[in-house]
C-alpha cells in the first residue's frame, strides 16, 4: 500500500507537468482567443512610425494607453463614424478615461491629429499602443466599438502600468 501511494502522488505531480512540456513541443495552441482586435506581433512601436503632433513634436510613448485612428485617404464615412465613437469609448472608460488617449493620424494636421508620410502604408485601421510605446492590437473600421471597449476594459483591468 504505501508504495502505491508514492506511486499515485508521483502520478498527480508530475502527470500535469509531463503533459504540458508535451503539449509545448507538439506545438499545441488554443484555437480561440479572447481579444477582439487582431493581435501584433512583438516589436512593432510608435516610435518606428515617426509621428509628429500639431506642435512639431515627436509623438512616441507617454506613460499612457494611445489609440491611433488612421485615416490614408479622405475620411470615408467609417472613418467619420469612428472620429466620433473614440471619445464615447473613452468615456465609457469611467475611472480608467485618464489612462488612455486617443489622436486621428492622417496626412494634414488638425487638432488633436498627428501625421507622417509614411501612414498610407498602415492602412486605414484603429491602433492600441501600450504606455511602453509597443504597438498591441490592431482593430478594422468595419468593427463595432463594443470591441474595443472590452479589449480596452480588459487590458486596463490586468495592466499596470499606464
Amino acid at each position: 500500500m504505501n508504495r502505491l501511494s508514492f506511486w499515485l502522488i508521483w502520478l498527480f505531480g508530475a502527470g500535469p507537468m509531463l503533459l504540458a512540456v508535451f503539449l509545448y513541443f507538439s506545438g499545441f495552441a488554443p484555437s480561440n482567443s479572447s481579444q477582439r482586435g487582431e493581435l501584433l506581433p512583438p516589436g512593432v512601436t510608435l516610435s518606428d512610425w515617426e509621428l509628429i503632433d500639431p506642435t512639431g513634436k515627436k509623438h512616441d510613448a507617454n506613460g499612457q494607453w494611445q489609440l491611433l485612428l488612421i485615416s490614408t485617404a479622405a475620411c470615408t464615412d467609417r472613418c467619420a463614424y469612428w472620429q466620433q465613437q473614440l471619445p464615447q469609448v473613452n468615456q465609457a472608460l469611467g475611472k480608467d478615461k485618464g489612462r488612455v488617449i486617443w489622436a486621428l493620424a492622417a496626412e494634414s494636421t488638425q487638432q488633436n491629429q498627428v501625421n507622417n508620410a509614411q501612414l498610407p502604408q498602415q492602412g486605414s485601421a484603429i491602433w492600441l499602443a501600450d504606455p511602453n510605446g509597443n504597438l498591441v492590437l490592431q482593430y478594422s473600421l468595419e468593427q463595432t466599438p463594443k470591441d474595443l471597449l472590452k479589449d480596452l476594459k480588459r487590458l486596463l483591468k490586468v495592466s499596470r502600468i499606464g
